[in-house]
């Protein structure tokens, strides 16, 4: 059992010194007047157009708190923010992101739930210039709607602070259920990337926007706490 004083301990020394990760949009209605429609499809078939969308008030200090008291645990995520039990089920999931707890579970490490990826062949399927071997996976070689998806994937599903322009094998899958009609279970990808976040002591915090969501979807008392209404900028123009 974790005392109250290795909690606080553990948000001075580990949580509160990490940055969060600027939160990113996608404006669908861009992509299908730049005739990406094909990929506006496919985001919405994978059920992700409110999540993709998600912005408002953030709640920095808060945000911090909920990653100190994070834990899965029975199949479930798990914090307190300011004495209120959060407890992120499949209901919570669908209310405040819209995302559903159901399909394929994968990520960086773990792809045997698709059988047929190869990230090598995969990825020499979307660059620019046919016949050309992959020797590394830079972003740029890809094709533009491609291009477009690993920034979706990169920027927004699995944010990371840094080297947005090499995908990983985690990257690369998630782009291929997207394009190859498999329904992913989002919730535990996210969930795997929060609980990285904790762990890694140079993982920036991802996730802001939602969780501050689940923060007001859990009614913690909001009186004279920081607040920042951060700007969370489409990735059409974040290259």
């Amino acid at each position: 059992m974790v005392s109250h004083e290795d909690r606080i301990q553990t948000f001075l020394i580990e949580i509160n010194r990490k940055q969060i990760i600027l939160p990113k949009v996608i404006c669908m209605s861009w992509l299908r007047a730049e005739n990406f429609g094909n990929l506006e499809q496919h985001l919405k078939a994978k059920k992700l157009k409110t999540f993709l969308k998600l912005s408002g008030k953030v709640y920095p200090d808060l945000v911090k708190v909920f990653y100190a008291n994070l834990k899965f645990s029975n199949g479930v995520l798990k914090s307190s923010v300011k004495g209120v039990e959060m407890v992120i089920t499949r209901q919570t999931w669908k209310d405040v992101a819209g995302l559903r707890q159901r399909g394929v579970q994968v990520r960086k490490g773990e792809t045997s739930a698709v059988d047929e990826f190869n990230k090598v062949q995969y990825f020499n399927q979307c660059v620019r210039n046919q016949g050309e071997q992959a020797r590394n996976f830079h972003v740029g070689r890809l094709r533009v709607e491609e291009r477009l998806l690993a920034m979706v994937v990169t920027k927004i599903i699995m944010p990371r602070g840094s080297n947005h322009a090499t995908l990983n094998e985690g990257d690369l899958v998630v782009m291929y259920c997207i394009q190859n009609g498999m329904m992913m279970d989002w919730t535990y990808t996210i969930r795997y990337y929060m609980m990285k976040a904790k762990r890694l002591t140079d993982f920036k915090l991802p996730y802001v926007v939602l969780i501050s969501k689940f923060i007001e979807h859990f009614g913690v008392w909001m009186w004279k706490e920081s607040l920042r209404s951060l700007l969370a900028f489409s990735i059409m123009f974040q290259h």
